[in-house]
């Protein structure tokens, strides 16, 4: 199994002490004892077995994107390649197809610098030093590109570009730069493909950004492989693992999925579609910490029964830090799953709230 396909594997061997047991060696003869006290000796249990192993692994299926080429070979307009941290650790785990709409227009590499210019109430996209207006070239191949694309799973763009930028891209009125905007091919992809991740490498440099990025691609690849196996069965399962995420980014949506799941056997084939639609766009808006506390605390909920009153009073404590933004739910979601292990609790573990993407992703 590829490392990038494969989630992290929890410290088997951390288990809790108490799952330890702890021993006197028998007393010797006091003649044999001579100044030797007794010693403790610590049994620790034997190694999970393999099956409990491969059932905790999390196993992902690849994101496929749209990348711009110039994170790939060197069609920047100075003739260079962007190289990028974060683009680069991703590439490892994700399938891709690139585009550079500058290039694929025909402007050539290198070439002079393009920019978005307001006039009135609409954007064209000039080139300055040779006076050249390729606003209608840049839209007609956009909805071209656009309309003939297979189906992915997010764009990840250059940022700045006055093609690719997410909101990012400067704004000219004149010679003056009055503001940010999206470049006209990244316009595009918004304004046609609305409920498909739209990011560029700079804003993915905010850690909160990059988690909901990383969240939304994941959970589409899935939904992807779950249309290309799809059962009622596997509908239900797949509804099961994304409960508490769901929950966390859209309750609403929660409801109106878990009904639709509810009569799947009655019209499979419409419900996979309508079930695809509200799945998309429940991912839209980034959930706010009080959203996760609200998770967190159901999840508790879940597991009050193995805990005592002061562990309970702590981890309720850590969870309106959550809500207040002073502790990352990050912190409290690996105690409850550390709480989940020690208690062979298989529902709680299946959860994609734990593991929505390979975590190694989110470092930096």
């Amino acid at each position: 199994m590829d490392q990038a396909e494969v989630g992290s594997l929890p410290a088997l061997w951390s288990l809790p002490v108490d799952n330890h047991r702890v021993e006197k060696t028998p007393a010797k003869p006091v003649e044999a004892l001579g100044s030797e006290s007794p010693r403790t000796r610590v049994r620790f249990p034997p190694p999970p077995p393999k099956e409990f192993i491969l059932k905790i692994m999390n196993t992902f299926p690849k994101p496929k994107l749209v990348l711009s080429r110039c994170f790939f070979e060197a069609v920047r307009y100075d003739g260079g390649t962007i190289i990028d941290p974060f683009v680069e650790k991703l590439k490892k785990y994700i399938d891709f197809i690139s585009v550079c709409p500058e290039v694929d227009i025909g402007l050539g590499t290198p070439r002079q610098r393009i920019i978005v210019v307001k006039e009135g109430e609409d954007k064209r996209l000039l080139q300055p030093e040779t006076g050249k207006d390729i606003t209608l070239l840049m839209e007609n191949f956009s909805v071209n590109f656009l309309s003939n694309l297979e189906e992915v799973d997010g764009f990840l763009l250059k940022s700045k570009s006055p093609s690719c930028g997410v909101g990012t891209t400067k704004l000219y009125v004149g010679n003056n730069v009055v503001g940010r905007t999206y470049g006209f091919f990244a316009q595009a992809v918004k304004e046609r493909l609305p409920h498909i991740p739209l990011e560029d490498e700079g804003r993915l440099r905010d850690s909160k950004i990059r988690e909901h990025f990383l969240t939304r691609i994941y959970a589409f690849a899935e939904l992807r492989h779950l249309k290309k196996n799809f059962s009622p069965k596997a509908l239900v399962e797949f509804q099961s693992a994304y409960k508490y995420l769901l929950m966390t980014y859209n309750q609403k949506a929660l409801k109106e999925l878990g009904q639709m799941v509810a009569k799947v056997g009655k019209d499979p084939e419409n419900t996979l579609k309508a079930y695809e639609e509200v799945f998309r766009r429940a991912f839209h808006k980034m959930p706010s910490p009080s959203k996760h506390a609200n998770t967190l605390l159901h999840i508790l909920g879940h597991l009050s029964r193995k805990l005592n009153s002061m562990e309970k009073r702590h981890l309720l404590s850590l969870i309106q830090k959550v809500k207040h933004g002073r502790t990352n739910h990050r912190l409290v979601m690996e105690i409850l799953r550390s709480i989940a292990y020690r208690h062979g609790e298989d529902y709680l573990l299946r959860q994609r709230y734990f593991d929505p993407f390979p975590e190694e992703l989110l470092e930096d």
